[in-house]
């Protein structure tokens, strides 16, 4: 039964999405914490592969749809935007976890990491919903997401992770594959080009799931190899774009819609005692009010003219999806989180998206 209420949730909440001009992965999410909690749905064998497959294709899209001359001009502001928005709400998020509740040491400080992040697999489609990913102002918020997500991978590893000699060996071969994967699928793209094999199909799909060997040993998000992986393909996927279109509707159509749908079951009410929603709102005042106001007071400077656009990234950037609930599910497993403090984080974290979503709609409006 599963396997039915899953994929037809999904399509009602898409037509309602639709209906009600909302993007599409929160209400994905949303048809995720319904699933969960009033259709008892569990875990299925396939929802996790094809989850990680969703992530890795809407982070190579993102890749591949970057305007590099655009990038380029305002990688400056992105860079500043990026910095501010991760150091002020960790600062705030650990220090309040350490001093108000008070947690030790370690336990705030993956706290902090896990409520400081900015999803780029959300705010990918929220910019290209908004018909700002190609902008200036798009631009920046995408490369200030990009630096948010890469800082809270360098705290997690830098913390709490370990370097061996092996860590370096994957390191180099990732780097190696990454730099090759290119130069392959373009001599393979020219010589089967409208075969009915699909093998550029199956050649993106290897590589693409290659990316989770190399990320589970590297230490590195899979979903920001990914994109650097679409970065380094988009040169030679533009003289191949029916290749591109196939790969989309897999990814938009099936595989993103999964990943969003298993991040929104991954709160359930049945785990959340009043002392964990006690935590959330706590939570989520304190990571909320932190990044949307600093996005906001950073972005407003950057140029002249961008501060009616400062409400929309402070709301942007409080999107933590992927990044923290992976730093969240680290603590709990490393025994550095309790259950309580990670389903307050879980919460925290799928209820700042929900919350930004509708500020986004109104901005629209506005």
């Amino acid at each position: 039964m599963n396997e039915l209420l899953i994929p037809l949730l999904i399509v009602i909440f898409g037509i309602i999405s639709l209906e009600i001009g909302m993007a599409a992965p929160i209400l994905e999410i949303i048809a995720g914490i319904m699933g969960v909690n009033f259709f008892q749905l569990s875990d299925i064998p396939w929802m996790d592969f094809i989850a990680n497959f969703g992530i890795l294709g809407l982070m190579f899209f993102a890749g591949l749809e970057v305007d590099k001359d655009v990038l380029r001009r305002n990688v400056g502001k992105g860079t500043l935007l990026g910095l501010t928005t991760y150091l002020i709400p960790f600062t705030a998020i650990s220090s309040a976890s350490f001093i108000l509740l008070p947690y030790d040491l370690r336990t705030s400080t993956l706290i902090g990491i896990s409520l400081s992040t900015t999803s780029v697999a959300l705010v990918y489609p929220i910019l290209k919903d908004l018909k700002l990913l190609n902008s200036e102002v798009g631009q920046t918020i995408f490369t200030g997401s990009v630096l948010v997500d890469v800082l809270s991978m360098i705290s997690l590893t830098i913390i709490f992770g370990s370097v061996t000699h092996w860590t370096i060996i994957f390191l180099v071969l990732t780097i190696l594959f990454m730099y090759h994967a290119p130069k392959i699928g373009s001599i393979l793209f020219k010589r089967y080009k409208g075969n009915l094999a699909e093998i550029e199909l199956k050649f993106l799909f290897f590589i693409l799931i290659s990316l989770i060997f190399f990320s589970d040993r590297v230490g590195v998000e899979k979903a920001i190899l990914a994109f650097i992986l679409g970065f380094l393909f988009s040169e030679i996927l533009e003289e191949h774009e029916e290749i591109t279109e196939k790969l989309r509707g897999i990814v938009f159509g099936f595989m993103s819609p999964i990943f969003f749908f298993k991040a929104g079951s991954l709160m359930k009410f049945s785990e959340m005692g009043i002392r964990a929603v006690i935590l959330m709102i706590l939570f989520l005042l304190i990571a909320f009010i932190a990044k949307y106001f600093s996005a906001r007071l950073v972005f407003s400077r950057l140029a002249p003219g961008w501060g009616k656009w400062s409400k929309l990234v402070g709301a942007i950037f409080n999107f933590r999806l992927t990044f923290g609930l992976i730093s969240a599910l680290f603590g709990l497993q490393n025994g550095i989180l309790t259950n309580e403090i990670y389903t307050a984080i879980v919460g925290t974290v799928i209820m700042a998206s929900l919350i930004s979503s509708i500020i986004i709609k109104t901005s629209k409006k506005d």
